[in-house]
């Protein structure tokens, strides 16, 4: 009888130590990602429009940043906690900040060596000391060309950047001195751009042929550091160059033919609608009509 007894009260231990999961827990372990399928639906609209947000003083000293809010969103749609997340072109850090927001590690290069101090304050002042101790960060003043140097093959989950867009700042720079120096376009529209640095092999300095050729090469190693079923996604914008007589150059699709050569499957494409925060600007009149460029596109590759 005691041990009957016995043997009673064993299952009744056991039984006490079993933990059930709710249906969300169990949908957010058998995510790679960690979401709930709630979660996974909500982040799968293919046109954002909700992620407008005030540049704080970090982001103000460049001429082109993503809101931190985006890069969030990618980092929850393509990575779980504890995961490894790269910038190639970090900047100012606005993905190094996003991934300390969310639990993973990052690191990042930055050929500018103005923008990678910016960078190191921005995430000295996010961080705390948790992440500190938990986490690793860090920025390297460096060409991405020489990324094999500081990350390991099958590493990083998912690579965030927005690259230069070859010498199209440039281009733009010179519009906004004269054409434009009155327009809509820099005032009500308050567009402002910047040369990121004189540097020859900054991204931002070549031509668009030299350029598409030299992502591919970034596209090669981003590839080689991913892990297997890893994403990369690229935020960047189609430009125009009519001066050229160049209505329309589609660098997403371009970059999406130089991803797949690299070795990425062309995974998804998100559109990132910035109407709300620009005023529509006439283009072209009175002789040829062209629309006003208020959209941005998220070329998304995965490693498979």
């Amino acid at each position: 009888m005691e041990n009957a007894n016995f043997f009673l009260n064993k299952d009744i231990l056991c039984e006490a130590e079993v933990k059930y999961l709710t249906k969300e827990e169990d949908q957010r372990q058998r995510s790679f990602n960690g979401l709930s399928a709630k979660e996974w639906a909500s982040l799968s609209k293919n046109v954002w429009n909700d992620l407008s947000s005030p540049r704080n003083k970090y982001q103000i000293e460049h001429g082109a940043v993503f809101p931190v809010k985006l890069a969030e969103r990618l980092i929850r749609m393509y990575s779980r906690e504890e995961d490894a997340v790269y910038d190639p072109f970090l900047g100012i850090g606005s993905t190094l900040v996003a991934a300390q927001n969310l639990q993973r590690h990052c690191i990042g290069t930055e050929l500018n060596p103005r923008f990678t101090k910016i960078a190191q304050k921005w995430a000295n002042e996010n961080s705390n000391l948790f992440s500190q101790n938990k986490f690793h960060y860090k920025i390297i003043n460096d060409d991405c060309r020489n990324l094999s140097k500081y990350i390991r093959e099958n590493k990083i989950q998912l690579t965030v950047t927005s690259p230069p867009y070859a010498d199209f700042i440039q281009k733009s720079v010179e519009d906004r001195k004269n054409t434009h120096k009155t327009s809509l376009i820099k005032h009500q529209n308050n567009s402002t751009v910047k040369q990121y640095s004189d540097h020859s092999d900054d991204f931002g300095n070549l031509p668009y042929n030299k350029f598409l050729i030299e992502i591919e090469e970034i596209l090669k190693l981003n590839y080689n550091v991913t892990k297997k079923g890893g994403y990369s996604v690229w935020v960047v914008k189609d430009y125009r160059d009519t001066k050229n007589k160049i209505p329309y150059i589609p660098f997403h699709s371009d970059l999406a033919q130089v991803g797949k050569k690299a070795g990425w499957k062309y995974h998804d494409l998100i559109i990132w609608d910035q109407t709300g925060q620009r005023k529509l600007v006439l283009l072209g009149y009175p002789s040829v009509l062209y629309t006003n460029q208020n959209c941005s596109f998220i070329v998304t590759f995965r490693k498979t």
